[in-house]
């Protein structure tokens, strides 16, 4: 089974990165773009895999429930700016930034030290937290696509960081389906 461990994008920023995302498919290049529709939106912490067996998926499942039992506090993100993935020269994706502040490198590292034992393999690159927008297609010209510095730039866009989501993933031809298996919610300290 394809899943991943993701944040979901909270209702606020997911409006207002569709906001930008249609201001991006008015542009002459737009059309070399599949873009994703809003409720596709996510912040990927770890790729699991895209031939999952279902008794992994299974452990993930029940190990989620320990994965902050001392506890981890929810925080914001700020989604600092629309970029090309991996680089402006040789992109693939058209993606929301975000910087990888020490509580979002902080998930990644208990999430991939909890999956170790369950024999699924930590991300080999280094982790860059973005929301995909849309992916360029395969026949597209990348030096015909540039983000507008009035767009690119984002001012007081910031993700909610409440839960862990594992999800399920299905490739179709126009968009792929996300299937939550299960969430965990951080906690609240007042």
């Amino acid at each position: 089974m394809r899943s991943f461990i993701a944040l979901p994008v909270d209702n606020k920023t997911s409006e207002s990165l569709s906001i930008i995302s249609k201001r991006l498919q008015t542009l002459p290049w737009a059309d070399q773009v599949r873009w994703f529709p809003e409720e596709n939106y996510h912040l990927t912490l770890q790729f699991l895999g895209s031939k999952v067996p279902p008794e992994k998926i299974q452990q993930v499942m029940d190990s989620m429930e320990e994965w902050f039992s001392e506890g981890m506090s929810f925080f914001d993100a700020e989604v600092r700016q629309i970029q090309l993935f991996p680089t402006p020269n040789k992109p693939h994706t058209v993606i929301a930034s975000l910087d990888a502040t020490l509580p979002m490198q902080y998930l990644v590292r208990e999430i991939e030290q909890h999956l170790k034992p369950i024999g699924l393999e930590a991300r080999k690159q280094t982790f860059r937290p973005h929301i995909s927008l849309g992916r360029i297609k395969t026949h597209s010209d990348p030096s015909a696509i540039h983000i507008p510095a009035d767009i690119g730039q984002l001012d007081d866009v910031w993700l909610k960081v409440e839960r862990i989501t594992l999800y399920k993933s299905q490739l179709t031809h126009t968009s792929p389906i996300y299937t939550p298996l299960k969430s965990i919610q951080l906690e609240t300290y007042d």
